[in-house]
């Protein structure tokens, strides 16, 4: 009996790993901030690459290191649900540029 607990674990252990392995992995996109909403959670980024399209992305439950501001550069990681663009990573080149530079000056390496 107990041979069979562990086997039935076992497949919904696999099967769990097989429908996660499933899924799309979520597009990447590359831009300015053009505007954040910090109470709703929304940035709106212009596409670095062509045709530079506007894209509104929320980031409510995403991981960001750094709250976009306008100007900035950002990366995010995105997924559709629901037809709309759900952001999971928010990576503010802008910001990482700005401490990398001040941590290197602690440092001594500028």
């Amino acid at each position: 009996m107990r041979l069979l607990q562990i086997g039935a674990g076992l497949i919904f252990f696999a099967f769990s790993l097989f429908v996660l392995a499933c899924r799309p992995a979520p597009s990447v996109v590359q831009g300015t901030v053009v505007r954040y909403e910090a109470s709703t959670k929304v940035v709106v980024i212009k596409d670095e690459r062509a045709p530079q399209e506007t894209m509104e992305l929320s980031i409510a439950d995403a991981e960001v290191g750094a709250d976009p501001i306008p100007g900035d550069t950002v990366r995010v990681a995105y997924s559709i649900v629901d037809n709309r663009l759900v952001a999971t990573r928010v990576m503010n080149i802008t910001r990482q540029e700005e401490v990398g530079k001040k941590g290197s000056k602690s440092l001594g390496l500028h």
